[in-house]
């Protein structure tokens, strides 16, 4: 079993939680709430992802300001955002685009929170994927000889252990993300 790889698919698992984590909105505004949005330009004829159009910062905890490159394209990327479904209202002020993040409702947090458990639940079935994929090759090797009944029991265990590790990882990256949403402060 080669514990590397292993841990290598797994942190890719770890990586793409945090980064979904990261998109999903809290009560404070947040640069990663716009990065996968993509906007269509009439000039260029073409869907444009964030990075191709503008810059995206943070003006205070609750307003993103979004300069674009290009200021003639402002008008397709305040439309875009407003009909994303994100539930921003963008603000045109002729050089840059202001949107304020507007206040959570204690039931929209509940429904936030209910995504985050459902996004960890999605990871932790890419976790058993992988033990599965380790399992199968584990049991190959020893189909073909190449490892003994006791080393193939032990590999078991180390493969088990360390997924149940990873387990508690995702967990714990939830219960933040949660205290972020729930917090009122």
């Amino acid at each position: 079993m080669d514990k590397n790889k292993l841990n290598k698919e797994l942190n890719k698992v770890i990586d793409y939680f945090q980064s979904s984590l990261s998109k999903i909105q809290t009560w404070k505004a947040s640069t990663g709430v716009l990065e996968d949005l993509e906007v269509y330009v009439p000039s260029w004829g073409q869907m444009q992802k964030i990075q191709a159009l503008w810059n995206v910062s943070l003006m205070d905890a609750q307003t993103l300001k979004i300069e674009s490159w290009d200021k003639s394209v402002l008008p397709h990327i305040e439309k875009g955002i407003y009909e994303s479904g994100l539930g921003f209202t963008p603000v045109n002020q002729w050089e840059w685009i202001m949107v304020k993040i507007p206040p959570m409702t204690q039931e929209r947090r509940q429904e936030i929170a209910k995504l985050v458990k459902k996004e960890l639940e999605e990871m932790k079935i890419r976790a058993r994927q992988i033990r599965h994929d380790f399992l199968k090759d584990i049991k190959t090797d020893f189909d073909n000889k190449e490892i003994t009944e006791d080393e193939k029991k032990q590999y078991e265990k180390e493969l088990d252990d360390t997924i149940k590790n990873y387990n508690k990882k995702l967990e714990e990256i939830k219960e933040e993300k949660e205290k972020s949403i729930l917090n009122i402060n």
